[in-house]
């Protein structure tokens, strides 16, 4: 967030005003329409297809009794429809749209800046993929990613009066909300206004 959105939650709330999700149905969906009176944490899916993913997505569905009690929505954002069935059964309890091809919501994590990537970390994950699946038994669906999972994701949290309270974007493969600014998002969950 910028030192000015800090400021001015209207100015926060702006950076999501024109974006629109996709359904399963290929229902659009305006992104104002998705935020609940109690906010909604947005999840921002890089891709199904690591064990990072994995981990990030079981953490934030691990807080879905709190949102739930705190009228908070848990909305999850994949750049492709490939690859969720799984996704949604084993490992993600919030709700799921898509932003295709991350085409919106990415480069609006990514501020003025363009998309994060991070074409090294991408190039690792290729490389140690087949390891990981030996190693931890996780299946991973890399069919049509066209490259998608470099562009990296992260964490927001909405609220209708307040814009946006809470901002994670990932910065490298790997990042994790869950690991490195859990007490921080648990903090901004709990100071979120009714």
């Amino acid at each position: 967030m910028s030192k000015a959105e800090m400021k001015d939650p209207a100015m926060k709330f702006q950076r999501i005003q024109g974006l629109f999700v996709t359904a399963l149905d290929k229902k659009q969906i305006p992104a104002p329409q998705l935020i609940a009176p109690g906010g909604t944490l947005f999840y921002l899916i890089k891709g199904w297809d690591d064990l990072c993913v994995v981990e990030e997505a079981m953490g934030l569905s691990s807080l879905k009794p709190m949102l739930d009690a705190r009228g908070v929505r848990l909305i999850g954002i994949a750049g492709e429809y490939i690859g969720h069935e799984e996704f949604t059964r084993d490992f993600w309890k919030g709700e799921l749209f898509f932003d295709l091809e991350k085409k919106t919501w990415f480069p609006a994590m990514a501020g003025k800046n363009k998309p994060p990537t991070n074409t090294l970390g991408g190039l690792w994950h290729l490389m140690t993929s087949s390891a990981f699946k030996r190693v931890k038994g996780i299946k991973y669906n890399m069919d049509g990613d066209k490259g998608l999972s470099l562009i990296l994701g992260g964490v927001w949290i909405v609220h209708p009066r307040e814009g946006v309270v809470f901002e994670y974007p990932e910065k490298m493969w790997g990042d994790n909300v869950c690991v490195n600014k859990m007490e921080e998002l648990q903090a901004a969950i709990n100071g979120l206004k009714a």
